[in-house]
């Protein structure tokens, strides 16, 4: 199979038009259009459903899709340590990273990366923690950090934070008056919270059902800055983990009362995908992630 038409077919499926993938790898179009239909040819089926906005992947695009990005970057691995590049790791990685923990996380990483291993390019993809867990499965990402709430050990997966969360609200709220908020005190109070399904909100749903409470929710934000923001100006609470809250605390008029009876625990996991063996590019990462969590824990 030619390694050019699996590259050629995964450039228009990321950018969903042939047009687009063109100009990004700098060939015709007729040129990118001549190896993915020659790849159709040798599959015997069509990968993109056409149309005059760009083209869909069709089922079997789909699932051929995770496999050929596997195959390219075995491949672009195989042939950077074939030139003996293996003390100066380089190569593209794909990171999947929750909203709270994005800063200032990415812009240390960055900083590292372009000072010690330059030849690292780095793929962020902020996401909540389900969403994670989904990407490292299915082999989109090679690297993710996201939460857990409950006890025990994530397989595959190594522990890098614990931090309790806190009610947040605007400066001045009631809610949070006082150093300590039983969880009860959340039944009421319009919550902005992460776009469900999240691991959080479902931690949350299930203590409230145990404690016969309502949760109000008044917003769902794709990210932290929107929820936080939503804090800031519309008078809402929301719940965040203590680390984020803190630092939150330092620039915007908000306030923030830690979360007891009980005590919620928001675990942070790092962990590599299974769909693919780890380049050293990507275990590079990894350490330096760890190293940065690290410090944030000390």
């Amino acid at each position: 199979m030619d390694l050019k038409g699996l590259r050629a077919f995964c450039s228009v499926a990321e950018s969903g038009s042939f047009s687009r993938a063109a100009a990004a790898l700098g060939v015709a179009q007729s040129v990118l259009s001549r190896q993915v239909s020659a790849l159709e040819i040798e599959l015997g089926a069509r990968l993109f459903y056409r149309s005059g906005r760009g083209v869909t992947l069709t089922d079997l695009g789909d699932a051929v899709r995770q496999r050929a990005k596997s195959l390219l970057m075995d491949s672009e691995q195989l042939l950077l340590e074939a030139r003996g590049v293996r003390d100066n790791p380089a190569g593209t990685v794909d990171f999947g990273v929750v909203p709270a923990i994005t800063h200032p996380l990415v812009g240390r990483l960055f900083e590292r990366l372009r000072h010690d291993y330059p030849l690292i390019r780095l793929r962020v993809y902020e996401a909540y923690s389900g969403q994670i867990e989904d990407w490292l499965a299915n082999g989109r990402i090679e690297i993710g950090l996201f939460h857990r709430f409950r006890a025990g050990k994530v397989r595959g997966a190594e522990k890098v934070l614990q931090s309790e969360l806190m009610l947040v609200s605007p400066r001045g709220h009631p809610a949070t008056r006082h150093k300590e908020v039983p969880f009860r005190a959340l039944g009421g109070l319009p919550l902005a919270i992460p776009l469900r399904p999240t691991a959080l909100v479902s931690a949350l749903a299930d203590l409230a059902a145990r404690q016969r409470i309502q949760l109000n929710i008044a917003l769902e934000g794709s990210t932290a800055t929107i929820i936080m923001e939503a804090v800031a100006r519309s008078g809402l609470c929301a719940v965040f983990a203590r680390h984020y809250a803190e630092r939150q605390m330092k620039s915007a008029e908000i306030s923030a009362s830690r979360i007891v009876k009980p005590t919620i625990v928001q675990t942070t996991w790092l962990a590599l995908g299974t769909q693919r063996s780890a380049t050293v590019a990507a275990r590079v990462v990894v350490r330096l992630v760890r190293e940065i969590m690290l410090e944030k824990r000390t």
